[in-house]
């Protein structure tokens, strides 16, 4: 879809600069190339979108395990409250035996779709989010 993006967006720059150096509306075949490249991006939009809620929502447990490492550290506890939050962070919602696998694969997935998403002109704010559940996963494995 990138790629298609890639061989519209010279046109579409050429049509929309002539249009304004010209001051006037595009003609229907202009508006056609216009349309082309809006309906691309939609559709476009439409794939990744999802995609990457879907590996936000799989790499969230980190977010959770981040902050009560971070409480952790800034309070005293003791060890068996140390215990009782390090346990609660590794306790997945559903199956205990699949978690590890399934952050793993989401960490993987993500880290494979990254550059993808980040070309696709994901919302930067999302890309970062990611980036920081990257992180977070990286630091629990240290």
């Amino acid at each position: 879809m990138n790629r298609r993006l890639l061989e519209v967006n010279p046109q579409y720059h050429a049509i929309t600069t002539r249009l304004f150096l010209e001051d006037r509306d595009a003609m229907p075949q202009e508006q056609r190339a216009l349309d082309q490249r809006d309906a691309l991006l939609a559709q476009r939009n439409q794939l990744r979108d999802p995609q990457l809620h879907a590996l936000l929502a799989a790499l969230a447990p980190l977010q959770r395990i981040g902050k009560q490492a971070a409480q952790r550290d800034t309070a005293l506890r003791t060890d068996s409250q140390d215990r009782m939050l390090h346990d609660d962070a590794q306790a997945p919602a559903g199956d205990p035996g699949d978690r590890p696998n399934h952050l793993a694969q989401a960490y993987q997935d993500a880290v494979d779709l990254l550059e993808t998403l980040q070309d696709s002109a994901a919302p930067c704010a999302l890309i970062q989010q990611l980036h920081c559940l990257l992180h977070d996963y990286r630091t629990l494995l240290a």
